[in-house]
């Protein structure tokens, strides 16, 4: 049966008060939960086996949810079908994205040297400078990209390492404001894409996505062994980065692209270093020496 029928249809039985207040049917699909909540209970007491009725009464429960889900959809003006059409298109978003090429390739039809390179290696190299700071350097195609840096931080924590994400955010999401701008790579024959996706504002969100990321990631050591990253975490890079191309990119892109940049960056950690070989066409972040 279709939801918006179903929400129509069943309008004729709902005599429950103000058509307007969404307070009765809260009230009972927080009960009708309860009663269903009660039912699994008795199913799984050691002689639930017996509970030969469950099923139909789990039917029948579903339905009483259901039914007060509808009378809260009419109270609140939101159609229960597109309701579902916008939870599906959300949650395959968040849990069906694959590995592979990103969908979406933000400098296709542009000139080469505007472009992102496809296939490249990255060198990072720990050295201690004449103030006793532990430093990092790093290259591509034997030549020094960006500046050495140290952890700016009071107390170590390898952040110094932390152009690896950049680096993930453009094999995994096809982006990285900040990695262009080192590379030479900014799109200068579009003004718009070089001053709003290529310029100082886009970079600074980028610096702010990797620090905040970072920050959580210290109660969730570093994401070590994690298959997930929690919603609150990817929300809240979704918010700050809104307004930006990578926004058509989804969560389930976003949290594969953590998960990578802190495996690798897991790995320069322990060794001090090492080489990272980025594939943006296959989507591939690895360290390899």
């Amino acid at each position: 049966m279709d939801l918006d029928d179903y929400q129509r249809d069943s309008a004729a039985t709902d005599l429950e008060g103000d058509a307007t207040d969404p307070i009765v049917p809260l009230l009972g699909l927080a009960g009708e939960v309860g009663s269903l909540l009660a039912e699994f209970k008795k199913k799984r007491r050691p002689d639930g086996h017996a509970y030969s009725g469950f099923d139909e009464v789990v039917e029948t429960e579903l339905g009483d949810i259901l039914w007060y889900l509808a009378a809260l959809a009419r109270r609140v003006d939101v159609p229960l079908g597109r309701a579902a059409e916008v939870n599906l298109a959300k949650t395959r978003a968040r849990w069906l994205s694959e590995p592979g090429a990103p969908q979406v390739a933000f400098d296709d039809g542009f000139p080469g040297e505007q472009r992102l390179p496809r296939l490249f290696e990255v060198t990072f190299t720990s050295y201690e400078d004449e103030d006793g700071r532990t430093k990092v350097s790093m290259h591509v195609a034997g030549e020094e990209v960006g500046d050495p840096i140290d952890d700016n931080a009071r107390y170590p924590d390898h952040y110094r390492f932390h152009d690896v994400f950049h680096l993930a955010y453009a094999a995994v999401l096809g982006w990285s404001p900040i990695f262009r701008a080192l590379l030479g790579r900014k799109r200068k024959s579009d003004e718009a894409a070089d001053r709003a996706e290529d310029g100082a504002r886009a970079c600074a969100t980028e610096e702010a996505v990797v620090a905040l990321v970072f920050e959580f990631s210290k109660h969730y050591d570093h994401f070590a062994g994690a298959e997930r990253v929690d919603d609150s975490i990817l929300n809240a890079v979704k918010a700050v980065t809104a307004t930006l191309e990578v926004s058509a990119r989804g969560p389930g892109d976003w949290e594969r692209a953590i998960l990578l940049g802190f495996a690798v960056w897991r790995g320069l950690r322990d060794a001090r270093g090492g080489t990272v070989a980025v594939d943006l066409d296959r989507g591939r972040l690895e360290l390899v020496g």
